[in-house]
Formats: C-alpha cells, sequence, structure tokens
C-alpha cells in the first residue's frame, strides 16, 4: 500500500488551495517516489504565487503518470485561478472519470464555508449528533461535521458505525489514509459490520487495490446476501475492469432484489452494451422504461440499440419521444 500512488497522493494532501507547508516528511532526501516529488515542486510552485510552473509540473507529471487522478485534479484547481475555466473543467471531468471521489472532493473545494460552524457540545444524545454531521456535511462544511464524527467516536465509543460515517468522510475529504484507518478499527471493534465492508471495498475499488476489493466484497455479501447495494458496488466495479460475466451475475442478483426499479434495469442494460448484447440490452431498456416512462435519457440509449439491431424506424420514434420529453422539461 504504502508504493501506491492512488493512495499515497491523495494522502499526502498536497493538493494546491488547501495547503500551505510541505510536511517535512516530503523533503527528505533520499524521498524516492517521483509521484511525491512532482506534487511537492508543484506545490511549491503555486505556494510561492508561480502559478504557470505549477501548472507546467502538473502537465509534465500528467505526461509521466496519466492514469493517477491526482495531478489532474491540482492542475484543474491552478487553472481556474488563472482564469483558465474551460481547462479547469476538462482536468475536474478526467479526474472525476478516473475516480469518482475527486469530483465530490473538487465540489466540495468549491463550496465549502470559509470557517466551520457550530458547536458539538450542544447535543446530548448520539442522533441529534449524527443528524448535526449529516446536515454540516450536505452544507459542504466538512471540518465541522468531522469534529462531529469525532465527538461522537469518543462520546459513544460502542457505536462503532460511526467510525465507517467519519471514514466516509475522510474519503471525501481524499484522506485516504484516515478513512483506511477508520474502517479497519471498525472491522477490527466488529467483524460482522456489513457497512464497513463495503466502504472499506470503495476504498480499495479507488486505489486500485482491486483483490481486497473483491475481498471485502465477498466477506459483505456472505453478511447480508440480501442487501442490493453490495451488488450494484461490486457490479459496477466488475464491470469497470472487464469482468462482464461476474458482473452479469450481479446485475442479475440486483434485479431479483429490485424487479420493479428502472436504474437497476438500466445498469444492467449499459453492462450489455459493453458485451455487445444488443438484444438483452434492448429487452433491459424495455424494463426500464417500463418503469420510468418519462425518463428521458432512457429513450436515447434504445435508440441507439435499435439502430444497431436495424430499426431505424423505432430509433427515430424513441430520439423523438426524447425530445418530447426534455422540451417539456424546459
Amino acid at each position: 500500500m504504502m508504493n501506491n500512488p492512488f493512495y499515497i497522493l491523495p494522502s499526502s494532501q498536497l493538493i494546491p488551495v488547501l495547503t500551505t507547508t510541505v510536511p517535512d516528511r516530503f523533503l527528505v532526501e533520499e524521498q524516492t517516489m517521483e509521484e511525491i516529488r512532482f506534487a511537492v515542486q508543484g506545490l511549491q510552485h503555486y505556494m510561492a504565487g508561480n502559478l504557470s510552473e505549477a501548472v507546467a509540473c502538473y502537465s509534465e507529471a500528467i505526461e509521466q503518470f496519466p492514469t493517477l487522478p491526482f495531478f489532474f485534479a491540482c492542475r484543474s484547481l491552478v487553472n481556474e485561478e488563472l482564469g483558465d475555466s474551460e481547462g479547469a473543467f476538462y482536468d475536474y471531468q478526467v479526474a472525476k472519470k478516473i475516480d469518482f471521489n475527486y469530483h465530490i472532493f473538487l465540489e466540495w473545494v468549491e463550496n465549502k464555508p470559509a470557517f466551520a460552524t457550530g458547536d458539538s457540545t450542544i447535543f446530548s444524545d448520539l442522533k441529534s449528533l449524527l443528524d448535526a454531521a449529516l446536515h454540516s456535511v450536505q452544507q459542504f462544511d466538512y471540518a465541522h461535521g468531522l469534529a462531529l464524527y469525532s465527538d461522537a467516536v469518543v462520546r459513544f465509543p460502542a457505536e462503532v458505525q460511526v467510525l465507517v460515517y467519519r471514514g466516509a468522510l475522510y474519503m471525501r475529504l481524499l484522506q485516504y489514509d484516515l478513512a483506511l484507518m477508520d474502517f479497519n478499527a471498525a472491522i477490527d471493534r466488529d467483524a460482522t459490520l456489513f457497512q464497513a465492508f463495503v466502504s472499506r471495498a470503495k476504498l480499495y475499488v479507488a486505489i486500485r487495490e482491486h483483490d481486497l476489493a473483491l475481498k471485502d466484497f465477498g466477506v459483505a455479501v456472505a453478511l447480508d446476501p440480501e442487501n442490493s447495494l453490495v451488488y450494484e458496488e461490486r457490479g459496477n466495479f466488475l464491470m469497470e475492469i472487464g469482468a462482464y460475466e461476474r458482473a452479469v451475475a450481479d446485475f442479475d442478483k440486483l434485479t431479483m432484489l429490485l424487479p420493479e426499479d428502472f436504474y437497476v434495469f438500466a445498469l444492467r442494460a449499459d453492462l450489455y452494451e459493453k458485451m455487445e448484447a444488443w438484444t438483452e440490452a434492448l429487452a433491459d431498456y424495455d424494463r426500464a422504461i417500463t418503469f420510468n416512462p418519462y425518463y428521458a435519457d432512457l429513450y436515447a440509449y434504445r435508440a441507439d440499440i435499435k439502430d444497431r439491431l436495424g430499426d431505424q424506424n423505432g430509433a427515430e420514434e424513441d430520439r423523438q419521444r426524447f425530445a418530447a420529453i426534455e422540451n417539456d422539461e424546459d
């Protein structure tokens, strides 16, 4: 894990806009991780006010490490300060596609309050404390949310699930090391905690530790085999890594658990598209539209499938329906 840049870089928090100093541990001469050296150099340029040099540094890092979302996120932030909104948006989109947590993080950077608000001491019971923490997160006041969850961890040590809540918030802040510590602590204290294994699996997915992710998903399935959440998360993960047949099995289970949910049929239809199983994809889009006939995008997706199957008239009808719903919404 300590050689994994998908884990080390976000955990370092060497991120422009947020960080004002470079911790000494990243300045040691024997620093061997090239990715960290780029992160330090880019941040130093930024702190010195040399924004163009910072962008150039991050661009060089992207050329060498094009699959790492960290440098796209850093360049996005600096480009935004330089007034290059188009460049910032492009980098944001790339970072988001690689790891959705970067979308959440950059959204927080844009919307976070200047100062944390509130006081945890006014809450005497756990529910009020957790409700306040959730409200803070919804208002992008992550600092206050962390303070509330941390207070709950201390005051209600028997409530192990609070560690999972705090770990999930650390993930939003790209503090993957602290998130992993909380998930590990929760599992150490309660090895039957379904949500802890799902949350840790999602973290492992983000940092490309695929074997560990699959192991935790497997434990979660064993703990709660009728919980739809794990099949959706694991199915999406399997689809992303190209394990299509295994993903189909998870999505099949998902449709059994949620037989009238249009979204799960749309998910499986997307998977069938990737497998070029056009007839199966069409059948699932048909089901999805049956359950949600007012979701415009479904008609656009189904139109593409009908084109693949040679049904041009049906495709045109779907595109007209798509346009009609879009116009109604306007």
